[in-house]
C-alpha cells in the first residue's frame, strides 16, 4: 500500500506525458483535413532525394533531406509560429524530428505517423 501512495503523484505525469505524445502524431485522415482546413500549414516531407524520386511527395509538401547535415538550418528557415506537419517513409524519422523540432522553438508541430508508405497505400494522389 505505501508503494501505491508513492507512486500515485506520479500518475498525472505519465498521462500528461502520453496525451501530450498522441496529439502530436496524426493519421492520413487528420493529415488530410489540416491541410484543407488552414492553407498556413506548412508541410515537409524528411525524406532522402532518392525516395522523393521514387514514390513522389504530398502536394505542396517542401523537401527537407533529415539525413542531411544541414536538417536543423533549413527547419529553422521555416516559420516557427505557423503549424508544421513532418513526414517520412513510414514514421521513424518524423518520430526523431518532433521533439527536435519542438526544442527548436516550432509552437504546432506534427508527425504523420504512417508517412508516404501509409498516404500510397491508402489511395491518396503524389506528385513528382
Amino acid at each position: 500500500m505505501k508503494y501505491l501512495l508513492f507512486l500515485a503523484p506520479l500518475i498525472p505525469l505519465v498521462s500528461c506525458t502520453q496525451n501530450t505524445k498522441v496529439q502530436n502524431h496524426i493519421d492520413a485522415t487528420q493529415t488530410e483535413q489540416m491541410l484543407k482546413a488552414d492553407t498556413s500549414i506548412q508541410l515537409v516531407d524528411l525524406r532522402t532525394p532518392a525516395e522523393l524520386q521514387e514514390t513522389g511527395k504530398i502536394a505542396e509538401a517542401k523537401a527537407i533531406n533529415y539525413n542531411s547535415p544541414d536538417f536543423k538550418s533549413q527547419m529553422a528557415q521555416l516559420d516557427k509560429e505557423k503549424p508544421l506537419i513532418i513526414y517520412c517513409a513510414s514514421g521513424g524519422r518524423s518520430g526523431r524530428a518532433l521533439p527536435q523540432l519542438q526544442q527548436m522553438g516550432f509552437k504546432q508541430v506534427y508527425a504523420y505517423s504512417g508517412g508516404m508508405n501509409d498516404w500510397l497505400a491508402k489511395g491518396k494522389a503524389a506528385e513528382r
